[in-house]
């Protein structure tokens, strides 16, 4: 016959104990932890700023660029240089979002 009792040397866990897979970042953690680490927020944190560094170096990429059509461009083709580049601008950032917008949905 087998016996009721639980082997005291059986490292099995129990499913109360497993640890649970948490599908957004592939990270795992024990199903009694609740909530999010401090490393999950530091990682946000640190997104957070890489972005707003990211946005601030675009803009002076931006107004630069401006500058230099008006520098290395005559005044006659200008306009043309300007709706050029902003039109490339908004394409860049319409591709952007539009796969931002396919990895969140």
């Amino acid at each position: 016959m087998t016996d009721p009792t639980p082997d005291p040397d059986d490292t099995t866990a129990s499913p109360a104990e497993s640890p649970v897979t948490d599908d957004a970042d592939g990270t795992t953690d024990t199903a009694d932890s609740g909530g999010r680490s401090i490393a999950r927020y530091a990682q946000w944190a640190a997104f957070g700023i890489l972005v707003l560094v990211a946005l601030v170096a675009s803009l002076q990429f931006y107004f630069a660029a401006s500058a230099a059509v008006n520098e290395f461009v005559t005044r006659r083709y200008r306009p043309l240089f300007r709706a050029g580049f902003n039109l490339v601008v908004v394409l860049v950032a319409a591709t952007g979002i539009s796969l931002l917008v396919r990895r969140l949905a």
